[in-house]
């Protein structure tokens, strides 16, 4: 069962991260493909497929945010991701859409790094 959960979660952590960017270059192309409702919808689902994927993970594990740090380190940054990809494709101004965009892929690797590392430094440490 271990093994299934995390092979989904990781799977989805890399469609969210491949959506992302795929989003950013057809915003940057200014492209009418990003409001193709395929593109609006694809993103929450991926996304609720990996963070339900990731809570079954940690539960299955018996790991709690509040007793492991690196675990509320990723939740957090996810918090921010997701604040700061909103905001990328909701800004109307180009140079703030692409600083939001850099900003939440850095955020995502710290992520991954955290989950790596399973220490809430990250790439930091």
């Amino acid at each position: 069962m271990y093994l299934a959960l995390k092979h989904l979660h990781l799977t989805f952590v890399v469609l969210s991260l491949l959506i992302f960017l795929v989003r950013g270059v057809l915003l940057f192309m200014n492209s009418s493909m990003l409001h193709k409702k395929l593109l609006k919808i694809a993103p929450h689902i991926i996304n609720t497929i990996m963070l339900v994927s990731g809570i079954v993970l940690a539960v299955h594990l018996g790991m709690k945010p509040g007793e492991q740090p690196w675990l509320m380190a990723k939740i957090i940054g996810l918090v921010v991701f997701i604040i700061l990809g909103v905001g990328a494709f909701k800004v109307s101004k180009p140079l703030g859409q692409k600083i939001l965009w850099i900003d939440a892929l850095v955020v995502f690797a710290y992520i991954i790094s955290v989950a790596i590392t399973k220490s809430p430094m990250g790439f930091f440490g």
